[in-house]
């Protein structure tokens, strides 16, 4: 058991079990850190990674400020990353926010792509969590 819930993996050697547990419940470990942290603080941390002069960077933070928060902010990362991505896209138009379509639904898909790539990789920046009272700019 792990983490209250029975998994079941048929494996060739107790080595490739133990591996495979290993990794399974890093997996879950990183999926409670993206639990604990919100839209607004990750997608914050996000921008402050982006050069201040990159081409980008003016167009993402609008989309981010206007667009984004707004919608997503409170939300859990790991709330924003289980969605159907077509229901994020709905959620946005719904908001009826003005601003630039296309910049909000590029700067929503790299900041999803930057986070399950950081969930794989085990590099997901957790410093500010749900609820912490601390936001995005």
């Amino acid at each position: 058991m792990i983490d209250r819930q029975r998994y079941t993996a048929t494996l060739p050697t107790e080595d490739d079990a133990r591996i495979w547990e290993i990794e399974t419940r890093a997996a879950l470990a990183m999926r409670r850190r993206a639990a604990s942290v919100t839209f607004a603080a990750y997608a914050a941390n996000w921008l402050a990674g982006f050069i201040d002069d990159a081409p980008d960077w003016a167009r993402f933070e609008a989309a981010l400020k206007h667009r984004l928060l707004p919608v997503f902010g409170e939300l859990s990362l790991l709330e924003v990353l289980d969605a159907d991505r077509d229901e994020l896209h709905l959620q946005l138009a719904d908001a009826g926010v003005g601003g630039d379509d296309d910049a909000a639904r590029e700067c929503l898909e790299l900041v999803l792509e930057d986070a399950i790539h950081e969930l794989h990789a085990g590099t997901l920046d957790v410093r500010a969590r749900v609820g912490s009272g601390r936001s995005a700019r």
